[in-house]
Formats: structure tokens, sequence, C-alpha cells
């Protein structure tokens, strides 16, 4: 597939070239205007559904690159898993700490944003997405970080895991200490043991428990969205929209974060989208404070305004501050980071700000409560170059009018 869309654009260049300059400024333009009516026309058409309830038909795909962008669990309309992620009430924290989306890495190469504990692991192009690949069992990776105890005492992280319907019996431990030869027990306390995730469960210690319906749902070669929140002494961990550990009084501290894989044989497993934040203020408290919400815990597909199914818990909790407090108004204002065009982020976050209107008035808001304004890069809140500041920079706010 990559061939022949290479093969096909050389040949589209090459054909531009070949015609008088402003025949080339002509079709340029013509092709700009196709792309952006068809993402007009995809806005509008998710605004409408999530307006009104109705569910969108299947479209045909446009190619396997096409498909390959979705979010965990992608079998299933965006709708219709934002409908079963409702009562997901997880919100990441707001300020980031860690975030690798594998922009940039080289296919086959040890992923550069992190150390290697134990094993193999490399960079991989699964289902047209990059991958860290956890080539054997055993192999063991950390973020690559300043400083060697660097969780704060309230932090939450995010991951995408992949179940292998080949191998059942996959296993992914987390660990929130990342050398045992370091393990202090008076400070790490229960943190000897990992947070082992299965395709249909979570256990820490002697807590957790399997869902249900992942578990009648069984493993079909899928991705596990992970979501774990730390406050001081306790801890929540939800798999997908399950929260399975609910642990009021943790013993112990975490300090740093290693992921390792325990397979019994052969299969494929693999980690991707990994957002660690430090934990904040109540939304209300936001509010008060600074006239604002910021947060990152609204997520899309790449390149597109299509709500991922975990931002529910950041949404809801939005919807049902505003029906607590019935006077409060809020402008939605997308942010982009400063990678790509600067005409195609303005666009973009103005079509993700509008999304998340409609998300909120199909909670029951009213719209004369809810403005939407795009401002793509044009307020960053850092300038630096690095992964975490380009993540601190992907944001939306919800500004007090």
């Amino acid at each position: 597939m990559t061939s022949k869309l290479s093969f096909l654009g050389g040949a589209l260049v090459l054909s531009l070239l070949t015609l008088p300059a402003q025949a080339q400024f002509n079709i340029a333009d013509k092709l700009k205007n196709k792309v952006n009516e068809k993402i007009d026309a995809k806005i509008n058409k998710t605004a409408d559904q999530v307006a009104t309830g109705k569910k969108a038909k299947p479209e045909a795909k446009e190619s396997e690159e096409a498909s390959a962008e979705e979010s965990p669990a992608e079998d299933a309309g965006t709708e219709t898993k934002a409908k079963v992620w409702s009562k997901y009430d997880f919100v990441p924290g707001d300020k980031v700490l860690f975030s690798d989306n594998l922009k940039g890495e080289e296919n086959g190469e040890f992923p550069s944003r992190w150390d290697l504990k134990n094993g193999n692991a490399e960079v991989a192009s699964f289902g047209g997405t990059d991958v860290i690949n956890l080539v054997s069992n055993g192999s063991a990776i950390s973020p690559l970080m300043k400083t060697e105890n660097w969780l704060p005492e309230t932090f939450t992280v995010e991951m995408d895991l992949y179940f292998d319907s080949d191998n059942p019996n996959i296993n992914y431990e987390i660990y929130f200490v990342e050398e045992l030869n370091k393990y202090n027990e008076a400070t790490h306390g229960m943190f000897w043991d990992p947070i082992i995730v299965s395709a249909e469960g979570v256990h820490f210690s002697k807590f957790g428990s399997k869902s249900a319906e992942l578990e009648a749902a069984g493993t079909k070669n899928q991705w596990r969205h992970v979501s774990i929140a730390f406050n001081k002494r306790s801890m929540k961990v939800y798999l997908d929209q399950h929260r399975l550990i609910n642990i009021p009084n943790v013993v112990g501290k975490p300090v740093n974060m290693k992921v390792k894989v325990d397979r019994r044989v052969e299969g494929n497993t693999m980690i991707k989208n990994v957002f660690i934040a430090e934990g904040g203020k109540k939304l209300y408290d936001q509010v008060l404070a600074t006239g604002k919400i910021v947060t990152y815990g609204v997520k899309f597909d790449t390149n597109k305004a299509d709500i991922r199914p975990e931002s529910a818990g950041t949404l809801n909790s939005i919807a049902k501050l505003m029906q607590e407090q019935p006077t409060l108004k809020f402008s939605v204002d997308g942010h982009t980071d400063s990678d790509g065009d600067d005409a195609s982020n303005l666009k973009l976050s103005q079509q993700r700000a509008e999304s998340v209107k409609a998300y909120l008035i199909s909670q029951g808001i009213s719209a004369d409560r809810l403005k939407a304004k795009g401002l793509g890069e044009s307020m960053p809140i850092t300038k630096a170059a690095t992964a975490e500041a380009k993540a601190n920079n992907r944001r939306v706010e919800f500004v007090k009018i």
C-alpha cells in the first residue's frame, strides 16, 4: 500500500512540475480546497451526530493508512464508543511530564525517549501507526527522565497496550519502582508489586478484578487503554472504560515507572501513546483561581476532529460542573503545537473546538452557554521544542465568559 501511494504521489508531483507555473498554483489551490471541503463536511457530520444522537452509517475506508489512525478498539463507530465510555470518570493531570507518540522515530531502532531495562524493544509500524514492540518475553523499558525519582505525589498515567488473540496469556506489568534492588520497604510499601494488566482485568497486590464485559468480548487482536490516577495515597486503575482498582489508602510512594511484558508463548506485545501528567486542582477551583480550565483530557484522532472515547471522563466532568453552576459559560478554545502549517493548525483547532461544543450540547448543556474558538499555534504555553512542551501546547481550554 505504501509503495503504491509513494509511486502515485511521485507521479503527481512530476506531472505538476511539467505544467506552467500558473497552472501549478491553480491545481494546488483546487486540491487544497477539496481537502478543506472534505474536512469541513466531516466535522459538520460528526457534530450533527453527537448533537442529535443519530448513529452514522458506515463509510468505506479510503485506505489502510487512513483507517489505521483510529484510537483503541476502533471496530465500533466514534459515536458508539463515546456512549459506551459515558461512565468513564478518569481525568488526566494538568501538567505534562512525559509524552511519546513516537513522532520522528525510525522503524527498527530503539525508541530514543526510553531506557532499556531488559530484553529487547524497537519502534515498529503496525496498522499504519508507530508502536514500541516489546520483542521478547521479559522485555522492559522506562521513560528516559533527567532525574531518578521523578514521579510527583499526584499524577496520572495513560497508555495503549496491544493484546494478541493468538496468545491469550499476555500480561503487561507496570512498576512504579524502576529497579527492585533499590526498593525500600519503608518508602515504597506495596509498590514492590507491579500493576498487572491482562486483556480482561487489572490486579495490584491483593486488589483488582476482571471486567465481565471485556471477558465476554474476548481477545480479538485489539488495543486496550490503561489509565492510572494516583493521589498521594489513593489509586484508581481503569482498563478501557472500566474502573477495576480503587484503593483509598495505598502504602508506599511511587518514584518512577517501568513497563515489562510477560507472555507464555509467542505473540505481538506492543505499547503506544504513553502520556504521564502531574495532577492538578479540581475543575471549579481552576475556574476560581484563573478564570479557565486547561485540560489535556480531550483527545482526538490524529489530524482529525473526532473525539476519542477516553475523553469522556474530562468532558463529562465539564458538563457536570456546568450543570451544578448554571450561570457558568465557557469559550471552548482549541490549541495545537507548532508542527505543520499555520493555517491548517488554525482550521483543525476550530474544528476540534466545535466538536467539543457539540459533545457538551449532547450532554444537555444549552448552546447559548458555549462558544467555540480555534487558536491554532498562536498561544503556546511554552516555546520549547521538546515533546513535553509540544504536548503542553496541544490542549483544550474552557475560558469563562
